[in-house]
Parts: structure tokens; sequence; C-alpha cells
């Protein structure tokens, strides 16, 4: 009896499993290497538009991020990029600007859409410094 009951607990685990690894298709390495340099540069261009007090360079590198994460969350150190801080930094460089403004508030919307799902970028750097984007699933 306790073969029995072993078995059919194995055989529905096994079974209930099944649906959840199909769903998770293996990622396109072509699209993901796109995606990883596209992150990279709007990373880039956040930090640029910080330095220099750029703000259309943080809008510009928000709207690539976006583009790029297609619906999943960009994480650094197991923490979601809270994307709707970085526009509200470009606003503080330009509040005159009516454009910056209404861009960025385009752009919050898009960014708040963006969700943790079975996968995700992560930013991760190393003990030398050298940091990337890395597309982890779970």
């Amino acid at each position: 009896m306790k073969r029995f009951i072993a078995t059919l607990a194995i055989a529905a685990s096994v079974l209930g499993a099944a649906p959840v690894l199909a769903e998770t298709a293996p990622p396109n390495p072509v699209e993901t290497a796109e995606a990883k340099s596209t992150l990279t540069i709007a990373n880039a261009m956040i930090t640029y538009g910080r330095a220099n007090g750029d703000a259309l360079a943080m809008l510009a590198g928000v709207q690539m991020m976006v583009k790029a994460a297609n619906g999943t969350s960009i994480e650094s150190a197991g923490k979601p990029l809270d994307l709707g801080a970085v526009l509200d930094e470009a606003v503080a460089l330009a509040p005159d600007d009516p454009l910056i403004v209404a861009r960025a508030d385009v752009l919050r919307d898009e960014a708040e859409t963006v969700t943790r799902g079975v996968c995700y970028w992560e930013y991760w750097c190393d003990y030398y410094g050298y940091c990337e984007y890395w597309y982890v699933c779970y």
C-alpha cells in the first residue's frame, strides 16, 4: 500500500510540473544578446545624464530599458530597478521644459507596467568591478 501511495505521489508531482516546465521556453540567444547590449547602453546613457545634467539622455536610457526588458523587470542586487526614480531625477534637471515633463509621464506609465515574471534582467557586478546584465530565469 505504501508503494502504491508513493507511486501516485510521484506521478502527480511529475505530471503536475509538466505544464509549468512547458511554459518556459528557452530564450532566443540573439534576442538575449541584443537586449543585453541595449541595457548596457541604456545604463551608460543614464549614468551620462546624471554626470552631465542631461535630462534627455536619462529619458532615452529609460525608454531603451523599458523596450529591452520586454515586460520583465530589471533588477540590481535582488531589488527591482526603480525607473520612476530615474524619471524623477530627469524631471528635476529640467522642470521648466514641458516636453521633458510630458515624455517622463508617458515613460512612467510604461515603466510601471513592467513586472517580475519567471525571467528578468539582473545587473550583476563581480569583485573586480566588471558589471553586466544577466538574463535570469527561475
